[in-house]
């Protein structure tokens, strides 16, 4: 029978972390995706080592997309292309890739354009009309997006919160030492060499915790060794049940991250009851962590972490108190089915938001135009 339904694609990172989850909590949680055909394309560009995502995303299709920077891009974005589709719909994408190829190969979809943190910021900048729409789950980058272009992104701008699994009723949480956790990506913008420098501090006051640090990265075994001696357990889940196993018994999330959009992390720490100390970033930390929610601490100010941990230590009323606090936000404001059918309701509207006049495309390269072989242009630019 042929298809009835109106398309909808998803393109992100075919990597661990927070880009993926967000798709992944969209996609798996809303009623509304059963009206479209429904197709995820995991981008992986070869020289990308990171930890594969490796939920079960609950669509039409899963298709992986690899390819390398040094292929000829007209002959790249021609085979992905063919996997966006030529029905009307949606394609919701966070990569300046798949906006650039729907629009030189004339596809009908409306575009949607995530916003996740600063980066994106200047890529929605730098892309301009490439989409119909532009979605960011803070209202800053969402400010940022319309007073950078507000002639092209005027009713186009949306600020849509997003959300995350909630548990049916608040975790039991333990009396003795304090359970601290991080969550995010073993890397140096994450913060996470920060936690050895506040456990020092710590010990210097003689308060004893417990840590954990789930997490894949780079500096995975540079911490395990710094870390050695000292009361903490390394995890690695695969899945997001195994996360929120884990959260349930925790007491705060040390997070010095130094970049970040709104993180999903805290979300799922909100509803496992676990209260945030982190930076003051712009973006959705600050939508987030209001008073007595959490903490936002100035940038690299380690003795502020330490100050809010030795607080809740000496004032376990008030620890349960905020804990409590941020289980109640994430059931009223952050609940996933919710959030969820609100960009689904959005994408519906993919009719009344594509645009009527777009440029075109960007101009390639001299060996990205279609007359130059994929193999020639390898070939010259691995010699490069």
């Amino acid at each position: 029978m042929p298809q009835t339904k109106p398309e909808i694609v998803f393109t992100f990172p075919a990597v661990m972390g927070g880009v993926a989850s967000f798709n992944f909590n969209i996609i798996n949680n809303s009623s509304l995706l059963k009206l479209f055909h429904s197709k995820v394309i995991l981008m992986k560009e070869l020289t990308d080592e990171r930890p594969l995502f490796k939920e079960k995303f609950e669509v039409d299709e899963v298709i992986l997309f690899e390819y390398s920077d040094k292929e000829n891009q007209y002959h790249l974005q021609k085979r992905l292309s063919k996997l966006l589709g030529k029905g009307e719909g949606a394609v919701v994408t966070d990569n300046g890739l798949t906006m650039e190829t729907a629009r030189r190969f004339d596809n009908p979809k409306t575009i949607y354009s995530l916003v996740h943190d600063y980066y994106y910021v200047t890529q929605q900048i730098k892309t301009g009309d490439l989409a119909d729409v532009a979605i960011a789950h803070s209202s800053f980058f969402s400010d940022a997006v319309f007073s950078a272009l507000p002639q092209l992104f005027a009713n186009r701008c949306f600020y849509v919160p997003y959300g995350v699994k909630q548990l049916p009723s608040f975790p039991q949480k333990m009396d003795g030492a304090l359970n601290l956790i991080f969550v995010g990506r073993l890397e140096q913008e994450k913060g996470v060499q920060q936690l050895f420098e506040i456990e020092k501090e710590l010990e210097k006051l003689y308060i004893q915790v417990n840590w954990t640090i789930i997490g894949k990265g780079n500096l995975k075994q540079q911490l395990v060794k710094q870390w050695e001696g000292k009361k903490i357990t390394f995890f690695e889940p695969d899945t997001t049940t195994e996360v929120y196993d884990i959260l349930q018994k925790q007491d705060i999330f040390i997070f010095p991250t130094l970049f970040e959009g709104t993180p999903v992390s805290i979300l799922e720490c909100l509803s496992a009851g676990v209260v945030t100390i982190t930076h003051d970033l712009p973006g959705g930390i600050r939508d987030i962590l209001k008073e007595g929610i959490g903490y936002r601490c100035n940038v690299n100010e380690v003795n502020e972490f330490v100050d809010k941990i030795v607080v809740l230590q000496n004032d376990r009323t008030l620890l349960r108190e905020m804990q409590r606090n941020c289980y109640e936000l994430a059931q009223n404001c952050y609940n996933v089915e919710n959030n969820a059918d609100n960009y689904l309701q959005l994408f519906l509207q993919y009719k009344e938001l594509k645009r009527k006049v777009i440029l075109p495309a960007r101009r390639l390269k001299k060996l990205d135009k279609s007359i130059i072989p994929e193999k020639l242009t390898r070939i010259i630019r691995q010699l490069k």
